[in-house]
């Protein structure tokens, strides 16, 4: 594989990926000065990007030598998970020990992704350099808190919203906040499957309002839990303070907060 270095990552691409591997190199550039402004994070030490042709090339390619072989003995125990996720993802985040290895599809398999689960949760767009550039900026903000260990919501609700910043504008349809209020007051996640798209969107959706109103709300606080390793709970415990509520409170009163800022008419009562 060829090799470029892009933003203090290392970019690996096939030779005939070379123009999918320069949209994605000069995204890989703007993203990490973004994640770098907007969350003062440090690049990973060892962070490496690959176009991605299929994913077992992306898997094996990217994993360190020594483990290999333990991704080849427990192949039976991860590939079928992965391989149904594979239609619907346009990239991948993974983590081996202190390696980072973020797959992004090049263009034309990109435009083969099965949309559904994305077209109800983002504005959509006609340009699939667009959508290459989303993909890459969102899985980067995975791997840069990677080892954090966050909190599903948080995780995902943080690289939605580093894309949009990445963009320059919202990227999540705003009607997404009906699904939140007719399902306010759901206790916390749960490991959802991509066959089930009304839970995905869900998890999507809801952990995007939530980081978005930290954000404009509590910007420091949300800079701070994305320096350092914590349990859930703690994090959460911080979160339901600087809130004003108790932690036993947080996921039965974050919603109606969220879609007192955001909803319909949020504007008239401020």
């Amino acid at each position: 594989m060829e090799t470029l270095p892009v933003g203090g990552l290392t970019l690996y691409f096939d030779a005939e990926d070379r123009e999918a591997a320069d949209l994605i190199g000069r995204a890989c550039e703007k993203s990490v000065g973004v994640i770098h402004e907007q969350w003062g994070l440090e690049t990973p030490e060892d962070c490496r990007v690959y176009v991605m042709r299929s994913l077992l090339h992306f898997v094996f390619d990217s994993a360190p030598v020594s483990w290999r072989v333990l991704l080849g003995i427990t192949f039976p125990l991860w590939y079928p998970r992965q391989r149904r996720i594979w239609p619907y993802a346009g990239g991948y985040e993974q983590r081996y020990g202190r390696r980072l290895a973020v797959g992004v599809k090049p263009p034309r398999l990109m435009q083969e992704a099965d949309g559904s689960v994305g077209a109800r949760v983002f504005g959509q767009t006609d340009d699939i350099g667009e959508k290459v550039e989303r993909t890459t900026c969102h899985e980067l903000a995975h791997a840069f808190v990677g080892h954090l260990d966050l909190p599903a919501w948080l995780k995902e609700g943080h690289a939605m919203v580093t894309v949009d910043r990445y963009m320059g504008k919202p990227t999540v349809k705003q009607e997404t906040l009906e699904m939140l209020e007719a399902l306010a007051g759901n206790p916390g996640y749960r490991k959802v499957s991509m066959q089930d798209q009304d839970a995905a969107v869900y998890l999507y959706t809801r952990g995007y309002w939530i980081t978005r109103y930290l954000d404009e709300t509590q910007p420091e606080l949300l800079r701070s839990l994305l320096q350092r390793r914590q349990s859930q709970s703690a994090l959460e415990t911080k979160v339901a303070a600087a809130l004003g509520m108790e932690r036993e409170a947080f996921w039965s009163e974050i919603d109606g907060m969220v879609i007192d800022r955001f909803g319909q008419g949020a504007g008239d009562r401020e």
